[in-house]
């Protein structure tokens, strides 16, 4: 009786299987290529007879590269299991990193990042969504057999070894060892998404067979579910994209008058909103202390706290705001009582400082949280205490916070100014002017100017584009998937005579230095966009509306 197989056992067996996988893909882009040659330098010969030559270095060095991972993920596996902690899961190889300026010192780094940068990575994404698109299902399968290997049996975590972004980026580890242009090195990756696609959706399929008649038995998916969509980036950000009101969108009334039928004019939830129960004791109580006619203050404090209630299960919030959000809800009952716009429009004064609390609290760095919560609470606790309170309470907590970021991006611009004064000499050196984007390619001998890049690999900015970027003023944050992975970052600084965008990660303090190419190619591509303060009580209002 055969022996049932390993993790291990499957690694080595699917690594025999690489150099044949990664054979198609090489005869399929030396096929295009020999019909239409990418644009390349003299330099670089032909392409497709290069690429030909050297193809056993680019299959040994990808084929190391996952060797190296999977090896990797197997001791952490084997740590992790030795201290107690969770068994295996699969994060993929660390992302593309470009060699980082040297910082003085207590100078944070600066990553340099031009538009073949940005090219490289775009191609990456691509491929790696090409491959979750057409394999779909056989990614499915196998995470199931391999998911059984290691006793994961609700599929919990990612346990494929081979998943589609560490076979990519160890294919482009490999393209990097061609003696190509990095402009060629790029098409390479944009022609091999399609039979890399198809190769590894044969790949996957095959190793679920044999796994099948090896005698594993599948594990049951509980938990995850991989779409086929075609956008690249997740939504990953628990920040969204802005859903402010604007003149065009229903008001609160609006929106009350058309689902229940009623004029506007009343409190907006309460008039259509479904109350599932009657009045609680509490918010009986609450009703007593807010005045007026006993049924409508009972209902408006039974609305308020159901707005909580769904506002406390708002999808990312994190939880030093939810305890700050909740300890809001006496003083808007206290408002409630004198201000009857509160529940007529997502823009009341309230709202927005809510929204502004979680946003601010959201973006901040690690080592200034403590400090941001402490104000923050502070403001929560005055407003707790104001004696009578008003709209103009909460705008002027509003001025305070805006007075906190204001303070924020001096502090940060203040350490950052030793490295925009170095970027300014940069720009202004006579070497930048013969050599293009030289002096911002950190760790690339040999590049080619982005005009020589294929045209479909560099698609118009979109019209909104630019004025996304004119709109990334300092202090402006944004989601932007710089060098494998995606990334929270504040612009600082923006030179439009030099072309440069500085900014920074908050999470670490690192500067990010991008050409306006460069940032105007990432929003094209959807891989950068603003973070906008979102309208949690619109959100709230929507999931009663729903669950109504």
């Amino acid at each position: 009786m055969s022996r049932r197989p390993t993790l291990p056992d499957f690694i080595e067996e699917e690594l025999l299987r690489v150099p044949m996988t990664l054979d198609a893909v090489i005869d399929a882009v030396v096929d295009s290529w020999r019909q239409r040659l990418p644009p390349h330098r003299a330099v670089d010969g032909d392409p497709a007879r290069v690429l030909r030559q050297h193809g056993a270095e680019l299959i040994q060095t990808a084929q190391r590269s996952l060797r190296e991972s999977t090896q990797a993920d197997l001791q952490a596996a084997a740590s992790a299991g030795a201290d107690g902690s969770p068994g295996l899961g699969l994060s993929g190889v660390p992302g593309l990193m470009r060699a980082a300026t040297p910082a003085g010192p207590g100078q944070p780094d600066l990553s340099l990042i031009d538009e073949d940068d940005v090219a490289v990575d775009i191609e990456i994404v691509r491929c790696t969504q090409a491959i979750k698109q057409v394999a779909e299902a056989e990614l499915r399968d196998l995470h199931t057999y391999t998911a059984a290997l290691v006793h994961d049996l609700n599929v919990a975590r990612d346990t494929n070894p081979f998943g589609p972004e560490r076979f990519v980026r160890a294919l482009w580890r490999g393209v990097q060892r061609l003696p190509l242009g990095r402009a060629v090195q790029v098409a390479f990756m944009h022609e091999a998404a399609r039979p890399l696609s198809q190769a590894l959706r044969k790949a996957y399929a095959a190793a679920s067979q044999r796994l099948q008649g090896q005698g594993v038995v599948p594990a049951a998916y509980r938990t995850i579910v991989f779409g086929g969509g075609t956008a690249w980036g997740a939504d990953l950000a628990r920040q969204r994209p802005g859903d402010e009101p604007t003149p065009a969108q229903p008001s609160l009334a609006a929106r009350a008058a058309a689902a229940g039928g009623r004029m506007p004019g009343t409190p907006v939830l309460s008039s259509h909103l479904p109350m599932a129960h009657a009045a609680s004791p509490g918010a009986a109580a609450t009703a007593a202390a807010l005045g007026g006619p006993p049924a409508q203050a009972a209902q408006t404090a039974e609305l308020l706290a159901r707005l909580f209630d769904a506002l406390q299960q708002e999808r990312g919030l994190a939880p030093p705001s939810r305890a700050l959000l909740a300890r809001l809800q006496p003083s808007l009952l206290r408002l409630a009582k004198t201000d009857t716009t509160l529940l007529a429009a997502y823009d009341h004064a309230a709202w927005r400082f809510m929204d502004q609390l979680a946003f601010d609290i959201e973006c901040t760095a690690p080592v200034l949280l403590a400090r941001q919560l402490a104000l923050c609470a502070g403001l929560v606790d005055h407003l707790a205490a104001e004696q009578p309170i008003s709209g103009a309470s909460f705008t002027w907590a509003i001025v305070r916070l805006a007075a906190a970021r204001r303070h924020g991006l001096e502090q940060a611009l203040e350490v950052a100014m030793p490295q925009i004064d170095r970027l300014h000499r940069m720009a202004r050196h006579p070497a930048s002017a013969a050599s293009g984007a030289a002096p911002l390619d950190v760790g690339t001998l040999d590049t080619v100017p982005a005009d020589l890049l294929p045209e479909p690999d560099r698609p118009a900015p979109a019209a909104g584009a630019f004025g996304l970027l004119q709109a990334a003023t300092p202090g402006t944050h944004l989601r932007c998937h710089l060098q494998g992975r995606w990334r929270h970052l504040m612009a600082l600084w923006f030179d439009p005579d030099s072309e440069l965008l500085l900014l920074q990660e908050p999470a670490s303090g690192r500067l990010w230095a991008l050409r306006e190419n460069a940032m105007l190619r990432l929003l094209a591509e959807a891989l950068a966009r603003p973070l906008r303060v979102r309208s949690l009580v619109r959100r709230a209002a929507d999931r009663l509306l729903n669950s109504g």
